[in-house]
């Protein structure tokens, strides 16, 4: 019981923190009016050399819960106006390039979800999300991205510190023909001895088939289709 609620807590939470931080231009307002008002900033941008972090307080109450950091690009040499003697001068700009994001959703000041990065500024895509689902200070999820779309699914269910379920997903098309992320299958892990012993095959989505290694040699050897009017 105590895991069920600490997962839905979480996804509360996540809800919480998505929206308050939705968008650039809700949170650029936030801070204009909260300096407005003569209080603390809700975003802090701090920067060291080539990196920089942005510091983002959700819930207005002095500490910071979602962390940004950045690598800094130099663009392409921009002549700058003219100088008062009459010269112009080059110019480098620096672009923030987003590689990792912290969150802290039920805010307790220890991150509960870490996502990472890769691409150009503007055009980042995530890569890899670890997530801890109890609070306990260990990712207990993590995600695995190509391209956008998630490919495969890494979950500790047993909140033991071992991986015993693996999820994996295929871009496919759907009934309506648009492009659709379906899980093709789960293995799991159920004697917790670090050996896949179920596999769990879908088909549109639905369960299919599953297979169940009787023997222990690491294979699925018996087989049972499920019905789908079950």
């Amino acid at each position: 019981m105590r895991r069920r609620f600490a997962t839905f807590a979480f996804m509360l939470a996540s809800c919480t923190v998505v929206a308050a931080c939705g968008s650039a231009q809700d949170t650029t307002k936030s801070a204009d009016k909260a300096a407005g008002e003569g209080s603390v900033d809700p975003v802090q941008m701090e920067t060291d050399g080539n990196t920089a972090v942005e510091r983002i307080d959700v819930n207005d109450d002095q500490k910071p819960d979602v962390f940004k950091y950045f690598r800094l690009v130099e663009t392409a040499a921009a002549e700058s106006p003219a100088t008062p003697e009459g010269q112009a001068a080059n110019v480098r700009a620096k672009r923030k390039v987003l590689v990792r994001k912290e969150l802290d959703v039920n805010f307790d000041q220890r991150i509960d979800i870490v996502e990472y990065y890769k691409g150009e500024a503007s055009k980042e895509i995530k890569v890899k999300e670890e997530m801890d689902l109890d609070f306990d200070g260990k990712v207990d999820s993590t995600y695995h991205y190509t391209d956008g779309n998630v490919t495969l699914i890494e979950q500790d269910l047993g909140f033991d510190g071992k991986t015993d379920t693996w999820k994996y997903y295929q871009l496919t098309t759907g009934e309506d023909g648009k492009a659709i992320n379906r899980l093709i299958e789960r293995r799991r892990d159920t004697s917790n001895d670090g050996k896949v012993d179920v596999w769990e095959f879908f088909t549109k989505g639905a369960l299919a088939k599953v297979g169940t290694d009787t023997n222990g040699d690491g294979t699925p050897d018996q087989f049972t289709r499920v019905d789908d009017k079950r």
